[in-house]
């Protein structure tokens, strides 16, 4: 934090982020289009400013302050909605279902993306928890954690949103083809589709009790969210380390973990524990959630603004074959937890 950039320089892109997020989320009100995501909106609204007037540069040292400290301050505000023991609450099978899907995604984003096809780790990572997790916020959330580029960022966002959107269309066709019933058809679902609005509408289309039990199974990796966001920062804490083994023996490794974890990431545990020993009550948590959601909406315009499309043409078809191998597997994974293991 001691390496803010000058407030001068910073307030008028900072002033525009702020302002356009304010239209594009009262612009998703006034015409009802809540089915698309508003980071998507913020994060391709910035981006054709950026590429279409590219000869601006006012607003640029702004629009780097927002894809950095306002998306490190967002996580750092989402851990006051964050309540642990929900995480527990719908255990059983289901639930380790749920986790295995989610370190199998990252496994094989990592290994397709970036031992087989050459993305860099960050981009292998984003592609893993977002499309494991919860899609866009989870993508903004782990980011600045593995310091993550603009590029690497709104190339994972806007090619999973594309995926995630054609699976509205194709994924009913699994309902059929495997005969599946209502409820088994709300888990795959809910384990296998990228965003909360794209899991209800892929999901509503066959029934009701799908599109809840969808919502619900989501909703659980959502939750999830926040130990992966600790858990990352631990990992990245460890293999900066010369001796992973030396490292678990040191009687100082907690301490040294505390001091190495971003703030964001420090802050967000506290808000977090405070929410699970109720000293936060719930709507304080999600009146807080509400306030982080629109500070997203904010730095995705400033990532946008930060992004030249050419860069992003550049790594699209791997990120795809990425996104695709995870989605495959997600699927595969939900469809035999529905058929063989009775959930």
């Amino acid at each position: 934090m001691k390496y803010l950039p000058n407030f001068v320089s910073v307030f008028p892109g900072l002033v525009f982020c702020l302002i356009s997020s304010i239209f594009i989320l009262f612009l998703t009100i006034l015409i009802d289009l809540s089915a698309l995501d508003p980071l998507i909106l913020a994060l391709v609204f910035g981006i054709l400013y950026r590429n279409i007037f590219s000869q601006l540069q006012w607003h640029i040292t702004g629009a780097k302050f927002a894809g950095k400290y306002v998306l490190e301050f967002s996580v750092f505000l989402l851990g006051a909605s964050i309540y642990l023991p929900s995480i527990l609450s719908n255990g059983g099978i289901l639930f380790l279902l749920i986790i295995f899907c989610i370190i199998g995604s990252i496994g094989i984003a990592y290994l397709v993306g970036h031992v087989m096809l050459g993305l860099n780790k960050r981009i292998a990572t984003l592609v893993g928890v977002g499309n494991s997790i919860c899609g866009n916020s989870a993508i903004a959330a782990v980011a600045p954690v593995i310091g993550a580029t603009s590029i690497d960022i709104s190339s994972v966002i806007g090619i999973s949103a594309i995926l995630g959107a054609a699976q509205i269309l194709l994924l009913p066709f699994i309902f059929v083809i495997f005969d599946l019933n209502n409820y088994q058809y709300g888990i795959v679902a809910g384990l296998s589709v990228y965003a909360v609005a794209q899991v209800y509408a892929a999901s509503a289309i066959i029934s009701e009790t799908s599109a809840s039990m969808a919502t619900l199974v989501k909703l659980i990796r959502v939750v999830l969210l926040g130990p992966l966001v600790v858990a990352i920062a631990v990992i990245q804490t460890v293999s900066r380390t010369t001796s992973f083994s030396k490292t678990l023996r040191d009687k100082k490794f907690s301490i040294r973990i505390l001091s190495y974890l971003p703030w964001f990431v420090l802050g967000f545990i506290v808000l977090s524990m405070l929410r699970s020993l109720s000293i936060l009550s719930e709507e304080f948590g999600n009146h807080i959630r509400q306030v982080a959601e629109y500070f997203f909406v904010v730095s995705m315009v400033g990532i946008g603004l930060d992004v030249n499309i050419r860069d992003v043409l550049k790594v699209g078809p791997r990120i795809a074959l990425t996104i695709l191998a995870v989605l495959a597997f997600m699927v595969s994974a939900s469809l035999i937890g529905v058929k063989y293991l009775n959930i």
